[in-house]
């Protein structure tokens, strides 16, 4: 049985960040369930500004980067209204996903061992950290680890394992890749879309971005249910990209998709129990997932890099070093302030349940459209709060028309 410094399960952003920045003196094993990392993802693969900020200093992110966004188009619910805003620099980019997964795995050091085609299967604790058990193409097989880490998303078996938090509320979020054009708006490969549901279809909304490929033009088009409802995603989607064809907001060149994948997106918060003795949750298992801002990426990188400071710190001895996590994690980037600002959007977003609901908030919102986008931006990277965009006493009509929608909408559930 051979064994390792630190064993990893997951090999996306959160997993691979961490074995790039733990110190190389230290032996890691990754295991990571897809046949090669990145040949299959469950991430829009959009970053911020601030999240290509976190990647330069150890990955030339702008080689993966396909479109810069500077301005956001709002959608109402019936499809045809929207607003744009915009910024003078890109506030967020569309990333070719795939090909930069594959590249961060790539440019791993020789003290990590990836193990792909390969599935968790139990961790036992013991006097120096952890057996862990694991099957591939070869069989079964175990490997010891002095410290544990969980980076295998939301629906983590590392924590179910372990017994530490575990995610409890989910979006199903799906995604298409097709080859066309976008046609709405002024500026469509600078533009990403998020279409406001109502009536349509509750739980989230829809969003587009454009995606160009080195072999031609391409749409990303999801959206998100909640995970009860997530058996309609499928069909829901296809009425989605319907829709969009038919009112010429998009061009499919023809009916195949590059590709499609779906995946759980936790949407309850941060774990109430992210590291136990010699084991860290990090990412989305730890439920550091922005969904609201357009970027779960950014939770992803900054658990990983403040987990490669604690986890050398445990290592050699200092065994409440894991108790700053989240301290260490808000300091650098404001994000569990964030994180708990996003459950209230959450509370308020499940409240509404009809289009003239959805219609009065975006009402609200299209008045400010001029400064919008820079405030959606700033509410998580500069540590302020979307309320500010609304709370307005020239609002207060709009305010109450959406206030009493609300009322309405809770009583008649």
């Amino acid at each position: 049985m051979t064994g390792y410094d630190v064993v990893i399960v997951g090999a996306s952003f959160s997993g691979l960040s961490l074995a790039l920045h733990l110190p190389r003196n230290l032996k890691i094993l990754v295991l990571e369930t897809k046949p090669l990392a990145g040949s299959s993802v469950e991430s829009t693969g959009l970053i911020t500004e601030k999240t290509r900020q976190e990647f330069v200093p150890f990955f030339d992110i702008d080689k993966h980067i396909t479109n810069a966004i500077k301005l956001i188009c709002v959608v109402a619910p019936d499809f045809k209204t929207s607003f744009e805003s915009t910024t003078a620099e890109p506030w967020i980019y569309q990333t070719d996903t795939r090909g930069l997964v594959q590249a961060l795995s790539q440019k791993l050091s020789d003290n990590v061992e990836l193990k792909t085609g390969t599935f968790f299967v139990a961790a036992e604790n013991c006097k120096d950290g952890y057996i862990v058990s694991y099957k591939n193409g070869n069989g079964s097989d175990k490997a010891s680890g002095r410290f544990l880490v969980g980076a295998d998303g939301g629906r983590s078996k590392v924590a179910e394992k372990v017994g530490l938090g575990r995610n409890k509320k989910f979006l199903f979020g799906y995604e298409k890749v097709i080859r066309g054009r976008i046609l709405l708006g002024q500026k469509p490969d600078e533009t990403i879309y998020h279409y406001w549901f109502g009536d349509f279809s509750l739980g989230y909304g829809g969003w587009m971005s454009p995606s160009r490929m080195q072999d031609g033009d391409f749409i990303r088009i999801g959206l998100a249910k909640k995970s009860q409802d997530m058996s309609e995603a499928v069909k829901l989607l296809d009425r989605f990209i319907g829709r969009l064809i038919d009112l010429k907001q998009i061009e499919a060149q023809d009916a195949k998709t590059d590709y499609s994948f779906g995946g759980m997106i936790p949407i309850g918060g941060v774990v109430a129990r992210p590291y136990g003795e010699a084991a860290l949750l990090i990412g989305d298992a730890a439920g550091m997932c922005g969904a609201f801002a357009a970027d779960g990426i950014k939770g992803s990188l900054v658990s990983a890099k403040v987990a490669a400071e604690l986890i050398p710190r445990y290592l050699k001895g200092d065994k409440t070093s894991l108790s700053g996590y989240h301290r260490s994690i808000d300091k650098r980037s404001g994000l569990m302030r964030y994180y708990r600002r996003q459950l209230r959007y959450r509370m308020l977003w499940d409240m509404m349940r009809h289009n003239d609901t959805f219609l009065a908030m975006y009402r609200i919102i299209e008045a400010e459209k001029a400064g919008f986008l820079e405030q959606f931006c700033d509410s998580k990277d500069k540590r302020k709060s979307l309320v500010l965009v609304v709370l307005k006493v020239r609002h207060l009509p709009k305010l109450f028309k959406y206030s009493l929608l609300v009322l309405r909408d809770l009583i008649l559930v």
